[in-house]
């Protein structure tokens, strides 16, 4: 997941027309529309910055909640690219992986994202 300002936003929108080669194609389908999104930037020479909190939690997750609690890095991280991506910071295992000030998972229904929101903020008995 990414925050994008507004700043961000007009500048992304600008070059995914004026830039003439794949790296801000409008038109590619992919998946993996963050990590394009990331490459526009990248070619545009603005660099994302360390999101995580002040104990290398995670704010931004690619996966489920429980995939995060229970993720265990393969014997040989060149093999996944989570790990191979996070390689340089240090990644968190376990209850200490996922910031309690947690902005996004991915694949999250909204019937658990509902229970999510009613856990984090006491409603539940």
């Amino acid at each position: 997941g990414y925050t994008i300002n507004k700043r961000g936003l007009k500048m992304l929108a600008k070059n995914l027309f004026e830039r003439n080669d794949r790296v801000c194609g409008p038109h590619a389908h992919t998946f993996a529309e963050d990590v394009m999104i990331a490459d526009c930037f990248r070619a545009n020479n603005v660099f994302a910055h360390d999101t995580r909190d002040e104990f290398g939690s995670e704010r931004y997750m690619p996966f489920k909640p429980g995939h995060h609690l229970t993720y265990q890095a393969p014997k040989n991280p060149d093999n996944d690219w989570y790990s191979k991506y996070m390689k340089p910071f240090n990644l968190n295992f376990g209850l200490d992986h996922c910031s309690k000030y947690s902005v996004a998972f991915h694949y999250v229904e909204p019937k658990e994202m509902k229970r999510f929101y009613s856990i984090v903020h006491g409603l539940c008995s």
